[in-house]
């Protein structure tokens, strides 16, 4: 077992005193309603076959394919199975995102549930459809007609009624207090609310203005009118209001009635380490650095990394920032006139010595996790973070704001993903549990880590939704994918599945994991029943479970195929490449707030669809050794452990 500094046994602590939706670095309880027996992840042995009529058409459209007709027409299909198979209206039907993937020729088109013009919030489907134009694959968590006909107000429907204003108001004071910035009565008789349309959608929305900079880095914040459904089945009017602080980007629905709050997230996923050299090297104490040329693959990046003679460009902008707050265009860069970027780094310094060196690193390492990730689907019309978006599928704008060194806060770093369309936010932080302090900014599994939050958000429950995976089980695979893409990017060839790895290791001085990952389960011993123990209710003890069983699904499916040299060549005969390609095709295929039950059978379909089914048992004893076999199950809120595979296997 790793031992675990001050830093991570303060984290532990920290996450001890709160629930299993606890906020990374605060106690404040991100949460959302359960709904039991909602979001049932369906994968069709056989496909369905539904016809579609003028009555399959969705009330709106608002994803960025909307004009593409080929994707049109799978999303028709998507609304006449959900209309003819869960008796759903199309009237009640939203298609926020809908896009066909480039390799497997699989369109995912993404729902959300709409009552009288006003979204549900919890009311989601994503469908799954063939080349051929059948269902593979379901899930939806869409109220039910009961409950749309219980909503209706007594004094009027929501959109005619009186003093939104002052319900506006009243919810975000009720929201400040919720996450500790409280804004004073003489503050809320300073704030103003306008009627105004969403940049990105269209959509009717209100953007709130004078706010104090304590509760909103830039002085605003915006919301809607939304309906939530809550534990009981029952519907909620509820104002729907997205507030961004320095470390923070709170997504939040506020009962209208009440002011209380009925559910939270927040975009910004914290995590504790990670970083790199060139990509095979991933942090000082493994190699050395060298200049590497044209780094750019010509495929997610055709026109290169930088614009200009600094560390912007169409991916990513990097700068300091070392008193932390919101700001970036005019934040300090390193400059090349050459496009040379080549700055020295004396580690036994102070990381304020090095800045140039920092921000060129993060720079790169951002940009080379982006354009891996594009190869593997996360493109354009996936939602990835691009400010132009060459293929005019998604929506652009939203390069990732990445700060080195940040001075928000020490011994972490975080990502914020907010929907497609907004630049995600990329903070590191510097490690002081050394002498000298570390830079996180050169460990690449930090970086790694955190850009594959922005992955994860944008690819479950598609790219205009973004709090699929914020908090609980979901959160905590969010925690775990990060670890495995920053584990998949470690693996080299010649290793073999005895090599352990250990996270955060330079920045933090020691690991920040309880156990390496291992196949071994004696030096790691998780199953997935240990997401009942003590000490695993927080996002990052879950996530370590669903890291540690997808390492024996990686290291099966090297045996099986092995181990493609470079992760770049995309080779699917090989089997990192394979495990990399069948979890970002599960993130798609699986639904909002999904289980590791839902996202193990995600994934098992994602292989059915790339290779046939040639990998269905490496896949399944990989799931079973670690206690998620055929039999798992959720009983009374306990998690079964089962090691059997299907019969065959």
């Amino acid at each position: 077992m790793v031992k675990l500094t001050s830093i991570v046994s303060l984290l532990a602590a920290t996450l001890a005193t709160v629930s299993a939706a606890a906020d990374h670095h605060q106690d404040i309880v991100t949460f959302t309603p359960e709904l039991s027996g909602k979001g049932q992840f369906k994968v069709y042995d056989k496909p369905v076959t539904v016809s579609t009529d003028s009555s399959a058409q969705a009330a709106s459209f608002v994803g960025g394919s909307k004009k593409d007709s080929a994707v049109k027409s799978k999303a028709d299909i998507a609304v006449a199975y959900l209309a003819k198979n869960h008796k759903i209206p199309a009237e009640n039907i939203k298609i926020t995102d809908a896009y066909t993937d480039a390799r497997s020729g699989i369109t995912h088109v993404y729902a959300r549930q709409t009552n009288g013009g006003v979204d549900v919030a919890n009311g989601l489907a994503n469908v799954n459809v063939d080349s051929k134009g059948r269902i593979i694959s379901s899930s939806h968590s869409f109220a039910s007609t009961d409950a749309l006909g219980k909503v209706k107000r007594s004094n009027g429907s929501l959109v005619a009624r009186a003093s939104d204003d002052a319900s506006l108001k009243t919810a975000f004071k009720s929201l400040n207090d919720y996450v500790k910035t409280a804004v004073s009565d003489s503050d809320l008789n300073k704030i103003t609310v306008a009627s105004t349309s969403n940049f990105v959608s269209g959509e009717p929305q209100f953007t709130i203005t004078n706010v104090p900079s304590a509760s909103a880095v830039d002085g605003s914040a915006t919301a809607k009118k939304a309906l939530i459904q809550k534990a009981d089945g029952s519907l909620a009017h509820v104002w729907e209001i997205t507030l961004k602080q320095d470390s923070h980007w709170w997504s939040a629905h506020v009962n209208q009635d009440t002011g209380s709050v009925e559910a939270i997230h927040d975009w910004v996923s914290h995590a504790e380490s990670y970083n790199v050299y060139p990509r095979n090297v991933n942090d000082p104490l493994e190699g050395s650095r060298s200049v590497v040329s044209s780094p750019a693959n010509t495929n997610a990046s055709p026109k290169g990394w930088v614009t200009g003679t600094t560390t912007t460009g169409n991916n990513v902008w990097a700068q300091n920032n070392p008193t932390g707050g919101s700001t970036w265009q005019t934040n300090y860069r390193p400059n090349s006139t050459n496009g040379a970027f080549d700055f020295p780094l004396d580690l036994t310094k102070a990381p304020s010595s090095y800045i140039d060196s920092a921000i060129t690193q993060l720079f790169y390492t951002v940009n080379t996790v982006h354009d891996l990730s594009y190869l593997y689907g996360f493109d354009e019309a996936a939602g990835n973070f691009q400010d132009v978006n060459y293929s005019g599928k998604g929506v652009g704008g939203d390069y990732v704001i990445a700060y080195a060194q940040d001075g928000s806060g020490t011994d972490n770093a975080n990502f914020a993903t907010p929907p497609d369309g907004q630049h995600g936010v990329m903070r590191m932080y510097t490690w002081t549990q050394t002498n000298p302090n570390r830079d996180g900014d050169f460990e690449q599994d930090i970086v790694a880590h955190e850009f594959t939050h922005g992955i994860s958000n944008r690819l479950t429950g598609g790219p205009a939704n973004s709090n699929c995976l914020g908090s609980g089980e979901p959160g905590g695979m969010g925690e775990g994918w990060s670890d495995t893409v920053a584990n998949l990017l470690r693996i080299k060839s010649g290793d073999t599945r005895s090599r352990n790895l250990v996270l955060g290791e330079y920045s933090n001085g020691s690991g920040i994991r309880n156990y390496p990952y291992s196949t071994s389960l004696t030096t790691n011993p998780s199953t997935y029943s240990y997401l009942d123990k003590s000490g695993y209710n927080g996002v990052h003890a879950i996530g370590e479970v669903w890291a540690e069983i997808l390492y024996e699904v990686i290291w099966n499916l090297i045996d099986a195929n092995g181990i493609a040299a470079d992760l770049f060549s995309h080779d699917l005969t090989k089997g990192n490449s394979i495990a990399l390609q069948i979890i970002l095709d599960g993130m798609k295929l699986q639904p909002c707030k999904p289980t590791f039950l839902n996202a193990r059978d995600a994934i098992i379909q994602a292989d059915q669809n790339l290779t046939g089914g040639k990998n269905k048992c490496a896949i399944w004893k990989g799931f079973a050794k670690r206690g998620l076999g055929v039999k798992a199950v959720v009983k009374s809120r306990r998690h079964i452990d089962d090691f059997t595979v299907p019969s065959g296997c």
